[in-house]
């Protein structure tokens, strides 16, 4: 793969990319900015953290409706299961997260300085770009077809516009009248929908989506648990805790401590590699290198 052109955009409201096509990848990322996408003569409403793929021919065009600051890539790929997986990849992926703006502007910066091995830098920083977008694609489609918040793309425009709402407003109380009011909707109308298309309720959907989120934060952050209680919606840890048990099946301490197993845990790629342990503890460091020591040496006869 090869990163081909970079640039930092200030989208102004009165401007418009016209549609067109082009015959190499681009991704955009969406730093801030409201607007429209368009995408193979579909819309998408634009969202900050939101990371556009461009596949070669595809008709796709930009509708400010406020200032949009973007970042953008243009590349080609030349792997043949890289390219088929790009392909077959969905165009819109929308879950911020700084990595991806971070490897942006390392791109950017590697082009703007053409340091030593810049354009193999930039390659390297591209192919974890796309591999992040990759996962977190083939997840999104997994969780689509397992879990219930992921199941709001049925073709129910009712469902889809409610469950981005709630998304979008989960830590707050979210309640089923300002639903309603967004979708345009009564309050029987917008649960009904929920029935038919997901088989639970809005607020059953609302209290499963805190769940998810809050089994992010507690195996990827140090919060406390009433601090994780806090940022998805909920008023006390003790309520958080009970609908984490009824939700998971297990207290949100016994979802950390599963997690922390795995901490310090070797985990061999390479089913041939043997790793080497060179930790020294106070007043046992020559005896824990020598059995290293002899441990690489058998590897060694292995090999």
């Amino acid at each position: 793969m090869e990163v081909l052109w970079t640039a930092r955009y200030d989208y102004q409201p009165h401007w418009r990319l016209a549609p067109h096509r082009h015959d190499y990848f681009q991704m955009i990322y969406f730093v801030s900015g409201s607007g429209c996408i368009f995408l193979n003569e579909t819309e998408h409403p634009i969202r900050p953290g939101s990371l556009l793929l461009v596949k070669p021919g595809c008709l796709h065009g930009l509708s400010p409706s406020s200032i949009v600051r973007t970042l953008d890539i243009k590349f080609s790929v030349n792997d043949r299961r890289l390219h088929e997986l790009l392909l077959s990849a969905g165009g819109l992926l929308e879950e911020n997260e700084a990595r991806i703006a971070d490897l942006f502007e390392r791109i950017r910066n590697e082009g703007e300085h053409r340091g030593y091995l810049y354009r193999e830098l930039c390659t390297a920083y591209l192919a974890e770009l796309l591999f992040i977008y990759l996962r977190k694609e083939h997840r999104d489609n997994r969780d689509l077809q397992s879990d219930p918040i992921g199941q709001e793309m049925s073709g129910d425009w009712i469902v889809e516009r409610a469950a981005r709402f709630i998304r979008d407003h989960h830590a707050s109380d979210c309640s089923l009248v300002e639903v309603s009011r967004v979708v345009g909707r009564s309050d029987r109308h917008v649960r009904q929908h929920f029935k038919s298309a997901l088989g639970i309720s809005p607020r059953r959907y609302l209290l499963q989506y805190r769940i998810h989120r809050a089994q992010d934060l507690i195996e990827f952050s140090g919060d406390s648990f009433k601090e994780i209680a806090a940022k998805v919606g909920f008023k006390s840890v003790h309520h958080f805790a009970r609908a984490f048990h009824e939700i998971c099946g297990e207290t949100p301490g016994g979802w950390r401590r599963k997690y922390q197993a795995g901490i310090c845990k070797d985990v061999n790629i390479d089913p041939a590699f043997v790793n080497t342990n060179w930790t020294v503890r106070t007043g046992q460091g020559l005896p824990m290198l020598a059995s290293a020591a002899r441990t690489m040496t058998r590897a060694r006869r292995l090999v």
